[in-house]
């Protein structure tokens, strides 16, 4: 008995003395078991105010916005114009991000920097800025370009005006980078899809874009297309492409181009293309190529040349001494400022007998409407010119003018003219007026029937 009291109380003992080693034992793997979740959760929260920070430093993406504030649907709801959109504008982006950046040039930019020097270099400029843009020869950008040039394709053959306007905006302002895929588009279609990439070219009107547009019009086969192209070359408005269009109106053999580059030239003609044109006709070898040169001047339509025609056009009081002389007349008729109707009105009063033709038949031609107030002046008579000459010839130009003002004068003139050839001029005038447009021939009889409006004709 007394054996098993003392085995107990050793083992008692025992069981006491290992009892704390236990409870040291369990606290010391019990806190690093605990570290492994709190470094856990704790880059969780790390990534997530990183993520936090990312989303609220990134730019807004209006589509992905709208998305969400609409509804989990949203974004699967766009129209297909607003998906042109986006993908406009991924490609503008991709272009802007492509784009050298300060310190660094590629051949395009080096090109337009040649451009911007003197002007009597121009051709030759525009010659290497066309090198540089070659088919085959592709930039960093053509690819953004063309993916716009494929949207205005699908635009076109689906004819929404939205999206057609949004790329030719983007193709504008993107410049000569968007030349090269502009024109495969213009010589692969001949639909509106081409015709919408010419007016995108004529638009930039840049040397390099004006060559590629003639290049493309004089590899297009005669037809309808052809002349539509035409139309869009003839709107080139940019200055700095005059040099290239006035060699193209003296080099080209293709009517078309011949036309359509003769007609933007005469639209921007100003004192500097009037000098050069006429330094050119008085440097000119052949009758052929001095007669061209002429006829450029002729067809000028633009109010700033007024001053250097009138110039060219010689003294008042003398008639035209050679085809250019005449040309400045004949453009001083298409121009029809006033002061371009004073100076002719008074060119033919002073036209000796049988050789005031040309400045007659020139008067007649006259047709913008800033010249009505004059034409109707000398029609009605002033002092400066006569019934012969001057009045006639305004009489017939207001056959340009079907108007109700100018069929109460024609009617007046009619009632109280002495005078057979000005009273002859009035009927006639009259008569083609009411042919072409007889509802303003009777708004006229009814204002005359009310005294109203009629001109007040000086007595001789």
């Amino acid at each position: 008995m007394d054996m098993k009291n003392r085995r107990r109380k050793q083992d008692a003992d025992k069981s006491e003395s290992t009892q704390p080693q236990r409870n040291r034992v369990r606290t010391r793997f019990e806190w690093p078991l605990l570290v492994f979740p709190v470094l856990f959760l704790a880059t969780l929260v790390a990534l997530y105010l990183v993520n936090r920070s990312i989303e609220n430093s990134a730019p807004t993406d209006p589509i992905r916005k709208r998305a969400v504030s609409d509804g989990p649907h949203a974004a699967t709801q766009s129209t297909p114009s607003e998906g042109n959109e986006t993908r406009i504008d991924e490609a503008r982006e991709r272009l802007e991000e492509r784009r050298p950046r300060v310190g660094g040039r590629d051949r395009m930019v080096e090109a337009t920097v040649l451009h911007a020097d003197e002007t009597t270099a121009a051709g030759e400029r525009s010659d290497a800025m066309a090198r540089s843009i070659v088919p085959g020869d592709r930039t960093s950008a053509s690819e953004p370009t063309g993916q716009i040039t494929t949207i205005l394709r699908e635009a076109a053959r689906k004819k929404d005006h939205a999206t057609i306007k949004r790329c030719l905006d983007e193709l504008v302002a993107m410049g000569d980078d968007a030349v090269v895929p502009l024109t495969e588009l213009i010589s692969e279609n001949d639909d509106e899809a081409g015709l919408w990439a010419a007016e995108a070219l004529a638009r930039i009107g840049t040397p390099a874009a004006t060559r590629s547009l003639l290049d493309a019009l004089s590899q297009v086969k005669e037809g309808q297309y052809k002349v539509e192209l035409g139309k869009r070359v003839a709107n080139i408005s940019n200055h700095e492409s005059w040099p290239l269009l006035l060699d193209t109106v003296q080099d080209t053999a293709d009517a078309t181009v011949l036309r359509a580059a003769a007609t933007a030239l005469s639209r921007m003609a100003d004192p500097p293309i009037v000098d050069e044109i006429v330094a050119r006709y008085e440097a000119a070898t052949t009758e052929e190529e001095a007669k061209r040169l002429a006829q450029i001047i002729s067809s000028i339509s633009s109010p700033k040349a007024t001053e250097s025609l009138l110039s060219l056009a010689g003294d008042v009081a003398s008639a035209p001494q050679d085809d250019l002389q005449r040309a400045a007349v004949a453009a001083l008729a298409r121009i029809g400022d006033p002061q371009s109707v004073s100076f002719l009105l008074r060119r033919l009063e002073a036209s000796p007998p049988g050789q005031g033709g040309e400045v007659f038949n020139a008067i007649t031609q006259i047709d913008n409407p800033e010249a009505q107030a004059s034409l109707l002046y000398a029609a009605a008579g002033n002092k400066e010119v006569s019934a012969e000459h001057g009045r006639t010839a305004a009489i017939y130009a207001l056959q340009n003018f079907p108007n109700e003002q100018t069929c109460v004068l024609l009617e007046q003139i009619i009632a109280v003219e002495d005078n057979a050839k000005v009273a002859t001029a009035a009927m006639r005038t009259l008569d083609n007026i009411r042919r072409l447009s007889p509802h303003v021939v009777a708004n006229a009889d009814s204002v005359i029937k009310e005294d109203k409006l009629l001109p007040v004709i000086p007595k001789k």
